[in-house]
């Protein structure tokens, strides 16, 4: 199940980033943003209601949920949605895929979730660089202006602050349930993510066809409102650093997605970097391989 659900988050997330283009032709980011967010909420609302389960969060969690909230949805996301103005999707990807970096350091040193293992840093680099040379060629052709070196900044950052939400989350709202934990985020997340647009004046420049809101409605209900259940789910199984490493496999999902859909070609480079990143998500496994072993002959 925990195989098949992370898959699962591969394949959602995969293709998210294409949904997030296509809203971005007829709404602005942090508003984009905040819609896609509200439709997850009232799918999670509804949810909740059907099922009858609980949405009480107790005044000690409170700061903790609030915290995580604003680094994943205006930080994070807002970001993101930013950022995917001026970057080309496969430029984001190999930005963003410093979270699993930024998770491993975070995880080790800051939160002290997991004690230091050569093997999955060493597993996170060579995953790091798998997504490099996959979009080598984008990275080239990047014209570094400034406002596309800010861009490539606000993705790192964006990735550092879901590093730290997910260890915030892992270390003090593991005993959280899934459904109210994301919906209590998610209502924090768009509040501030309306203020923001606000501010911003995006409210004028809004453009609404059929796909937009197409990419908006999949963004919400797929990829936030079942992904997000799901990742909380998970990551009350799984090691945070296991985890992230779903962000390397995303853009292979997404390169796979346009040769079965579009018939791209798949170049060698591409092969070779997708190769990379399963050694690097193996050998960060490694640990895990071997006690499964060891289970095994115990068996």
């Amino acid at each position: 199940m925990q195989i098949f659900v992370f898959m699962l988050l591969c394949i959602i997330w995969g293709t998210t980033w294409l949904a997030i283009k296509i809203s971005l032709t007829g709404i602005p980011p942090f508003l984009g943003a905040a819609l896609r967010f509200m439709v997850a909420s009232l799918i999670l609302l509804i949810y909740a209601r059907i099922t009858k389960a609980s949405l009480k969060l107790s005044r000690s969690d409170f700061k903790n949920v609030f915290i995580s909230a604003i680094l994943l949805y205006p930080v994070d996301y807002g970001l993101i949605y930013w950022s995917e103005q001026h970057l080309a999707a496969g430029v984001t990807a190999i930005f963003f895929a410093t979270f699993p970096l930024f998770m491993s350091i975070f995880s080790n040193f800051v939160f002290k979730n997991e004690t230091f293992n050569k093997w999955k840093f060493g597993g996170v680099i060579i995953g790091l660089s798998g997504v490099v040379l996959i979009f080598y060629d984008q990275l080239l052709l990047t014209n570094y202006e400034l406002l596309v070196i800010i861009a490539i900044i606000a993705v790192i950052v964006s990735a550092a602050a879901a590093a730290t939400s997910t260890l915030i989350v892992k270390k003090h709202l593991n005993h959280v349930a899934t459904a109210p934990l994301t919906l209590h985020q998610m209502l924090w997340g768009i509040i501030f993510l309306f203020i923001i647009s606000f501010f911003m004046g995006e409210t004028t420049d809004i453009t609404i066809n059929l796909q937009v809101a197409g990419a908006v409605l999949y963004l919400g209900a797929f990829g936030s409102a079942v992904a997000f259940v799901l990742y909380y789910w998970l990551l009350k199984k799984l090691s945070a650093i296991t985890l992230s490493f779903i962000i390397y496999i995303t853009p292979v999902i997404a390169i796979i997605a346009d040769w079965l859909v579009f018939g791209e070609t798949i170049a060698l480079k591409t092969f070779v970097g997708m190769l990379l990143i399963f050694i690097g998500i193996a050998l960060s496994q490694k640990g895990l391989i071997r006690r499964m072993r060891l289970v095994q002959v115990v068996d």
